[in-house]
């Protein structure tokens, strides 16, 4: 019988999260080369606060559905791939063109996560990044 020495579970997650943490450095890497666009000139962004900008402990405020609209579309009018709710809907994580349209209409306000996916995505809030404390496996 042949016996193949296989490390620990530990040292093979440790392995995984090492190649995980090379591809994100990779990707922030890429994420300087990305292109610079027009800013949204459908509203005056003046008028109303920046606060939706700011991250969740810093005094965040879910953002005006007016900013959202004219967030989106401005990412449509660029990216025509994400051109209807569903695509962004699916860009964002979740399930239903539905909820896109609320936060549009102002019925639904956006959630903190969903929303500073949004900014990341779109180059207007920078990526956390974490650091680990330790692996406990």
């Amino acid at each position: 019988m042949i016996k193949i020495p296989l490390p620990g579970i530990a040292a093979q997650q440790k392995v995984i999260f090492e190649e995980a943490t090379r591809q994100a450095i990779a990707t922030l890497k890429a994420n300087l080369s990305a292109p610079t666009l027009p800013p949204q000139v459908e509203i005056d962004e003046s008028q109303y606060s920046r606060a939706h900008l700011l991250r969740e402990d810093e005094g965040w405020e879910p953002p005006h559905p007016d900013i959202v609209g004219a967030y989106f579309r401005h990412l449509q009018m660029h990216f025509p791939e994400y051109g209807t709710d569903q695509k962004i809907a699916g860009l964002l994580g979740l399930s239903s063109d539905r909820r896109i349209r609320e936060f549009k209409q102002g019925k639904t306000k956006v959630p903190y996560g969903v929303w500073r996916k949004f900014l990341v995505l779109t180059g207007r809030a920078p990526q956390d990044v974490l650091p680990i404390l330790a692996y406990m496996g």
